[in-house]
């Protein structure tokens, strides 16, 4: 990474505290796309782990009922109901249709909420947001796209173009996760995913022409909710960027850490005449091939190693 502009740093707009806790369940659900409507308050244990199928045995203290709980509870023996919250309290989701049926079967301390989505739709849901809530976060200023597959930040100074190559990328059938500002959240395994503050998602904007709405003028496809964040683009004027011997060869690459995770980066400098959406596409296509463990710097060394020793290797 450029010595001058540690991406890590630079671009960063909000620090967000990993020790903070997870925001209001119904919060997250809304976050999520997820309706919810609740009678009482969440339990307190809204981990990740708090979430599953409500069942008769280990049931969850954040429960989705589908119809085959709602079954169960009206065949249930005399007091397998009561057992279910018998280790504390115990909040159940359900399709509206089954509510009414929930409330009769099961004891009025159990919260009871209505949810809109399928449940398992809405099980993976809750657990993704739960995580989310909980994940350590920060916000960056830059662009995040979706091309080839592979989640690229796009970070630089004001004016730099990264808006404007974020349209290109549309243009050419790639999608958009988030503009101007990018939340990110370090997930388990050392994963960034990425996402759009919720006022600008779906929205770009490129000087000159203003805000642009994305989902009108690309469509539903061009848009991505969240994405893991698989490495990050810096784009500099030429006067900024760094200057390598080695780049000739390896390009200007480095890495930056968000949130404790390593990034690997790229460094562009910005010359008049380029087509910089064409670079970011081969920068994307030779991630995947390092990704598959073929380096073409270290292949073109070796070409050339061969050659010379087979110079000397002549009588």
């Amino acid at each position: 990474m450029s010595a001058s502009t540690p991406a890590g740093s630079s671009y960063t707009i909000d620090d967000g505290d990993a020790r903070a806790p997870a925001p209001a369940l119904t919060g997250i659900l809304d976050a999520a796309g997820t309706a919810v409507s609740w009678q009482r308050p969440p339990p307190p244990d809204t981990t990740m782990a708090g979430a599953g199928w409500l069942q008769p045995h280990a049931c969850a203290p954040l429960a989705v009922a589908g119809s085959a709980a709602v079954d169960w509870l009206e065949r249930a023996p005399p007091g397998a109901v009561e057992a279910l919250a018998a280790d504390g309290p115990l909040a159940v989701l359900a399709m509206r249709e089954h509510v009414e049926r929930i409330a009769a079967l099961l004891p009025a301390t159990i919260a009871l909420g209505t949810i809109a989505a399928d449940p398992a739709d809405t099980l993976h849901a809750l657990r993704e947001a739960l995580l989310l809530g909980s994940a350590p976060s920060q916000t960056v200023y830059g662009v995040l796209a979706e091309v080839f597959a592979l989640g690229v930040l796009i970070v630089g100074p004001a004016g730099v173009g990264k808006s404007e190559l974020a349209l290109e990328l549309l243009a050419r059938g790639h999608r958009l996760v988030a503009d101007d500002a990018v939340d990110l959240h370090g997930l388990p395994g050392a994963l960034l995913s990425g996402s759009a503050p919720p006022l600008l998602h779906g929205f770009l904007e490129v000087r000159g022409l203003g805000v642009l709405d994305v989902r009108r003028m690309f469509g539903e496809a061009a848009l991505v909710t969240r994405r893991r964040v698989d490495f990050l683009l810096e784009l500099l004027p030429v006067r900024d960027a760094p200057t390598d011997y080695r780049a000739r060869l390896a390009g200007l690459r480095g890495e930056a850490r968000f949130l404790g995770r390593t990034l690997p980066t790229i460094c562009l400098p910005i010359r008049v005449g380029h087509n910089l959406a064409t670079l970011v596409e081969a920068a994307c296509r030779d991630q995947w091939l390092r990704l598959e463990g073929y380096r073409a710097d270290d292949a073109f060394a070796e070409r050339q190693q061969r050659a010379i020793d087979a110079q000397v290797d002549e009588p």
